[in-house]
Formats: C-alpha cells, structure tokens, sequence
C-alpha cells in the first residue's frame, strides 16, 4: 500500500485492508520521502505557494524534512488504524527516493500494490496522479487503484478472451465477489463465434473456484476498444473493474485513456 496521506490514499487504504483480511494477507505500507523536493527546498530562491489564496513564502529543506517526517507519522497512524479495524497483521516504512521508482521496487516484493488515483491535486483538473499513470502501466506485479468516495463493495466487472493472463484476473475477480457478496458481470472479448466457447471456459473455471451459474452475469463486448469498454461501465453506474489478458485494452496508452475517462476501482491483474 503506497501512502501519501491523502484522501485518495487513505481510500485505498481501507480497500486494501479489507483485502488482507479476505485473503489472509499482510498489510505493508510505504511512504516515500520525494527526494525531489528535498533537494528543491535546499535551493536558495525555493519558495512554496498556498492554495488558494496563492500566497508566497521561503521554505527550507529543514522545513520539507519536518513536513515530510509529519505525514510520514500521519500515515502510519491510518494504517495501523484501518489494519486494527479489518483484523489485518501490518508493516510500515519510509523510504527516501523517487517516488515512481521507489513504489515500483517494493511492488516487486509484493502480490498486490494499492494506491490512491490521485496523489494530491494542484488543481481541480488533475484526474490521475502521475505515480499512479506510471506505476499502472509499468509495476510488474498487479496493482489496484481507488479514489475517495469509492470502495470495492460494488459488481465486480471482469475482462476474459480466454488467455492464461485472463484466467488469473477471472480468478481474482471471483475472490473479490467472494469479498463483497455481489454478482460477478463477466465481460467476453472476441469474435461472435467465440462467445459460446468463452463463456464455458468462464463457467468452468467459476465451478472450479465455488462460483455458482447463479452468482455469474455474462456480457459480450462487441468492439475491443476503450470507448466500448467506457460505455458498457457507464451503463453498470457503479462497478470495480478487473482487467487481464492478452488484447489490446490492455496496451499502455489504452489503460492511461481508460484511467482518464472513468473513476471507477480498476485493479488491474498480472
């Protein structure tokens, strides 16, 4: 769980602890000491501007350690916080480094790395942080993000053209139905006479797995594009969206694009 403190982290903090717990699981925090800004607030002309009244002050590097060793301190109090409430066991560190690649070497330690989408905003346009549109398109390990207001207690949607990658997130988005008692919606990608043989493959592995035909939706996908993907989440309002496999929705710019057009939980399985 990469932590930042805010509101977007703490969210995915609570999604990440329930997680744990499901899947009897140890909760790891991290918070990463930007040494960016450290090194810009050793600068002599540094200064910081306050929104929103924009107003202008010097800052130090003293200053930024404290600030930081401030929200470090902050953060660990949320996790162990939302670890005592789930029942979940739980570590914390703080590392110093660049945040992006900071998060991606303790991603390879781990099953899961959860975070929020958005850091924290410079303005109210910003959607997705840059971490997050690094680390989702680069961690080699599977990730999930989440922002305030939303949680993992919604359908679960699922992505399956039948390739091994797709079979694990199917597998995953069946322990995440598991976790929140709801129907799982299982999107077929491919060719309309493919459709009959996916969705058998789906079923089987479901049985496998304790998922009866009764807790299980099938939907096809009739175009593998990010604008029909986009419109078929529209239409479910809320879902928490499970993407894996070998197809082009899958491709670096595609997920960024879908990151930026919906605001919906996305984990996305490696």
């Amino acid at each position: 769980m990469a932590l930042d403190a805010s509101t977007h982290s703490l969210a995915a903090l609570e999604a990440a602890a329930e997680l744990a717990v499901s899947l009897h699981a140890e909760l790891s925090g991290l918070y990463v000491e930007d040494e960016n800004l450290v090194h810009l607030a050793g600068l002599p002309f540094a200064s910081e501007v306050r929104s929103p009244s924009a107003a202008s002050r010097p800052v130090s590097s003293i200053e930024m350690e404290t600030a930081m060793r401030l929200q470090a301190a902050q953060a660990r109090r949320a996790l162990e916080t939302a670890a005592l409430r789930a029942g979940a066991r739980w570590s914390f560190r703080v590392v110093r480094g660049q945040v992006t690649a900071s998060i991606l070497a303790a991603a390879l330690e781990a099953d899961l790395l959860a975070m929020g989408r958005i850091g924290r905003p410079v303005s109210a346009r910003t959607h997705l942080g840059s971490s997050a549109r690094a680390i989702m398109t680069r961690a080699g390990r599977s990730v999930l993000l989440l922002e305030h207001g939303r949680h993992l207690h919604h359908p679960i949607l699922v992505t399956f053209d039948g390739s091994p990658a797709a079979r694990q997130a199917l597998m995953a988005a069946a322990q995440l139905t598991q976790t929140s008692s709801d129907k799982l919606n299982i999107l077929l990608l491919g060719e309309p006479e493919e459709k009959t043989k996916l969705q058998q493959e789906a079923v089987t592995l479901l049985d496998r797995l304790g998922l009866t035909a009764r807790h299980q939706r099938y939907h096809w996908l009739k175009e593998i594009s990010i604008a029909a993907l986009v419109e078929h989440i529209e239409t479910a309002e809320n879902c928490v969206l499970v993407l894996g496999g070998d197809n082009p929705l899958l491709e670096a710019e595609n997920i960024q694009e879908l990151l930026d057009r919906t605001d919906c939980p996305v984990m996305l399985v490696r």
